[in-house]
């Protein structure tokens, strides 16, 4: 794998059918990261098995905000209550 950088952070395009993002972008393709490397401006990285797994951010676990509750009763109507004044 190899990492490729941009001249400018801000760099956000795709060449070669590399994506780049804030001016970074990765590819497994030899012949490209080659091919950058021979451009002003452009650095180009071997990035091992290693540093490829980089770390998550925490994020907190639980629901999504969108999770209108349990999976198990979706589409389950709910429980009629008792009318008032009927007991």
């Amino acid at each position: 794998m190899y990492k490729i950088k941009a001249p400018s952070e801000e760099y956000d395009r795709k060449i070669g059918g590399v994506q780049f993002v804030s001016g970074e972008a990765q590819t497994d393709n030899e012949w490209l990261a080659s091919w950058f490397s021979g451009r002003a401006g452009f650095t180009v990285e071997t990035v091992t098995a290693e540093e490829e797994t980089e770390p998550t951010e925490d994020k907190p676990r639980g629901k999504r905000r969108n999770d209108k509750g349990n999976a198990d009763a979706a589409g389950a109507k709910p429980a009629a209550e008792p009318a008032a004044g009927n007991a």
